[in-house]
C-alpha cells in the first residue's frame, strides 16, 4: 500500500501545536491535571496518525491479492472511472484540461516507468466505498489547486494499457504512437555469430526515449504547475 505523505504532514502540525502548548504550561507552571492530560493525549492521538502514514502493509503473497488494490478503468461516452479498492474517481472527459505522458526509468521504491498525468478544470468525483476514518474527517482538506492533476501509471493501474485508445476515441479523435506508448527501455540489439557462439551487440539507439509527452491541451490560461509542464514537455 501506498504511503500517505499528505496524512503525515497535516499530523505534524497538531503536534507542534501541541508541543509549544506543553511548553508555554510547562513555563507558566501550570498545575491542572485536565489540561495537561486533553493536550498529552492530543499529542499522542496524532503522532500515532503520523507515524500510521507510513506503516504498509507489506508484500502480498499472490498477484491476485495484489491487484485487488490496484486500479482498474472503465469508460463510457461521458466519462472514465478509476475504480480502487476504497474510492473511485469519475472524471468528466470535458473537464480534462491537458495530459501529458511520461516515461522514466524507476527511481528506488517505484514499479512503474510509465505514466500519465492529466490535468482537470475541476475536480473529480470521488465515491468512497469505506467508510472514512475518524481522522481523515478532522484533518484540514487539501489546498485547492488551479487545474487539479490525477496519475495513472502502468503498476497500480491494471488496465494502463486501455488507456491510449480510450483517449483517441473519447477525447482527441485522433491516433497515437502506440509504439512509444507501449515501448519497453532498453537498446536495439544486433545479433551475430561467431564460431559456435551468439553475441548481441546493442545499437545506441534506444527502443524508447525518456521524456515528457503532450498528448492532449485544450491551452487554457495558467500560471502554475500546468504552465511548467506545457515548457517542458515535447508534443507527440
Amino acid at each position: 500500500m501506498k504511503i500517505n505523505y499528505m496524512r503525515a504532514v497535516f499530523s505534524l502540525i497538531p503536534i507542534l501545536i501541541c508541543g509549544v502548548l506543553l511548553y508555554l504550561l510547562y513555563v507558566n507552571k501550570v498545575k491542572g491535571v485536565l489540561i495537561w492530560g486533553v493536550v498529552l493525549l492530543t499529542m499522542a492521538v496524532f503522532i500515532f496518525v503520523f507515524i500510521s502514514s507510513f506503516m504498509s502493509t507489506g508484500k502480498f503473497q499472490t498477484e491476485e491479492e495484489a491487484n485487488k488494490y490496484k486500479g482498474k478503468i472503465l469508460y463510457n461516452n461521458e466519462s472514465f472511472t478509476i475504480v480502487t479498492y476504497s474510492k473511485d474517481f469519475v472524471v468528466n472527459w470535458n473537464t480534462i484540461e491537458a495530459v501529458f505522458f511520461i516515461n522514466t526509468p524507476p527511481l528506488d521504491g517505484e514499479y512503474h516507468n510509465k505514466e500519465y498525468r492529466i490535468f482537470l478544470n475541476k475536480e473529480p468525483v470521488i465515491i468512497n466505498k469505506k467508510p472514512l476514518k475518524w481522522y481523515d474527517k478532522i484533518l484540514p482538506a487539501p489546498k485547492k489547486q488551479e487545474y487539479p492533476m490525477i496519475k495513472i501509471d502502468d503498476y497500480y493501474n491494471i488496465d494502463f494499457n486501455t488507456l491510449y485508445p480510450s483517449i483517441e476515441k473519447f477525447l482527441t479523435n485522433e491516433k497515437m504512437p502506440s509504439t512509444l506508448l507501449n515501448g519497453k527501455f532498453g537498446n536495439q540489439v544486433e545479433y551475430s555469430k561467431k564460431e559456435n557462439t551468439i553475441i548481441g551487440i546493442p545499437y545506441d539507439k534506444l527502443l524508447i526515449t525518456t521524456g515528457l509527452y503532450k498528448i492532449f491541451d485544450k491551452g487554457s490560461h495558467s500560471e502554475g504547475e500546468l504552465k511548467e509542464y506545457r515548457n517542458n514537455a515535447t508534443k507527440i
